[in-house]
């Protein structure tokens, strides 16, 4: 096998496994990165509809309050601002979504399904939990979803959610008796949850990671065609001429190894071999002088 193909081999296997290893970290970094982003993203949807509900609790709600005209208006809930304020926004935004659902809400529309019972009972079951995320949905609808508790902390609430009898006339005859009342203070009364779609993250991540895989790739094909390009000049093809001569030169009686084109190492070579066929001639002649003079005959015999 020739030695610039040998050589190719040994790159080959190189760069395979370092591409493996780099393709692989550089996978898991941008995973990791597109996670932190589609949080990123999550939290600020959070923090912003948290936002709009303690306005609505400090500023619309008292503002109302000091109409005392009885009347009640779906904008003074936070819970429904928060959500309304949100939805606005989401429209810009495909896949993105926020909901404030309940075990037991005022607006049936809030009742929490399934799967949200679920993080309403863990966080009922573990006080001190603050957050709960994860992924639902198949590969091509995959979401990244956030939740955080809703808990009865203010005393104002029960005016509106202890019992019917205490609640506005007005708020009960639009959504009935038996919706949204019994709730105790310092209960998980429901979450928050927001949807964020992963499929652009992800689609930018691979992209990252091919990017960096064509890259790296790209890099060694030039490198290797250097490489090998500059062995076979500088070594191979002098290996070769200095290897033809000196075969000319072993079945030859007479004749010079020629030099090869490249000097350096090679050059030192073939100094090498021509002083070792030197002293290998001279010897030679010595021992044929020599053997020459032994077979004359003796004239005083």
């Amino acid at each position: 096998m020739r030695i610039e193909i040998r050589f190719a081999w040994i790159i080959a296997a190189c760069f395979g496994l370092g591409l493996l290893i780099a393709g692989y970290s550089s996978f898991r970094l941008e995973q990791r990165q597109a996670h932190e982003e589609v949080k990123l993203k999550a939290d600020m949807l959070l923090d912003t509809a948290s936002a709009v509900r303690e306005y609505t609790s400090d500023e619309v709600a008292a503002v109302v309050s000091k109409l005392q005209d009885g009347s009640f208006h779906p904008q003074q809930v936070p819970s429904f601002s928060a959500q309304n304020a949100i939805a606005r926004v989401t429209k810009k935004y495909t896949g993105y979504t926020y909901r404030e659902s309940s075990l037991n809400p005022t607006n049936p529309n809030d009742r929490a399904s399934d799967w949200e019972v679920g993080l309403i009972r863990s966080f009922q079951g573990d006080k001190a939990r603050r957050e709960l995320s994860g992924e639902i949905g198949s590969s091509a609808d995959k979401r990244f979803y956030v939740a955080r508790p809703i808990r009865l902390s203010s005393a104002a609430c029960l005016q509106c959610h202890s019992t019917a009898a205490a609640a506005p006339a007005v708020m009960v005859a639009r959504y009935g008796p038996n919706n949204g009342f019994g709730w105790t203070m310092n209960d998980v009364v429901g979450l928050q949850i927001v949807e964020v779609p992963t499929a652009t993250a992800r689609s930018k991540a691979l992209n990252s990671v091919l990017l960096t895989v064509t890259s790296l790739t790209s890099v060694f094909v030039l490198s290797a065609v250097a490489v090998l390009t500059l062995l076979r000049r500088y070594v191979s093809r002098p290996l070769e001429s200095l290897t033809a001569a000196a075969n000319r030169s072993s079945v030859e009686q007479h004749g010079d190894v020629a030099a090869p084109s490249a000097g350096g190492q090679f050059g030192e070579l073939h100094l090498a071999i021509q002083r070792l066929r030197t002293s290998v001639d001279q010897t030679l002649r010595m021992l044929e002088t020599r053997g020459g003079r032994g077979d004359k005959p003796d004239d005083k015999a």
